[in-house]
């Protein structure tokens, strides 16, 4: 077989072998928040965010494209730094982290058993995506 051809055949595999990038282990999929914090998210969403984010706008082609594939971790921290649009950072810790699990739920994320954290390490560690972490499906093998 020429060397092209055996190349062609091999590349996909060793691709899709070969993370792009060091992504995290757990994703949204896996379930980071609890369906208690995504409730009080949509209280809170209803208080102070709807003033400014009109139903159905917070999740668009636009951000899922921002979002999706990044860290946790960036959208809690852009949620923190520039919410509410009138007085940025003016929420407290818990505040935050239920709005950030309203939105997951938006995103059409699971809800899990274990309460979304704000520790900076552990929201790291979560991708925001819409498949399963790869250790999560290869336990189904």
């Amino acid at each position: 077989m020429p060397r092209r051809t055996a190349l062609l055949l091999i590349l996909p595999a060793l691709l899709a072998a070969r993370p792009l990038h060091d992504d995290p282990a757990r994703t949204t999929k896996d379930g980071v928040y609890t369906a208690a914090q995504a409730a009080e998210g949509e209280v809170l969403w209803r208080e102070v965010c709807q003033s400014c984010h009109l139903p159905g706008a917070l999740v668009t082609p636009a951000t899922t494209t921002k979002w999706f594939g990044r860290p946790l971790a960036d959208l809690y921290g852009y949620v923190r730094r520039e919410m509410p649009q009138l007085d940025p950072g003016s929420l407290t810790e818990d505040e935050y982290l239920v709005a950030v699990a309203y939105l997951l739920k938006q995103f059409r994320m699971p809800a899990g058993t274990t309460p979304l954290s704000a520790d900076a390490t552990a929201l790291a560690a979560i991708r925001i995506d819409s498949l399963p972490s790869a250790s999560r499906t290869g336990s189904r093998r």
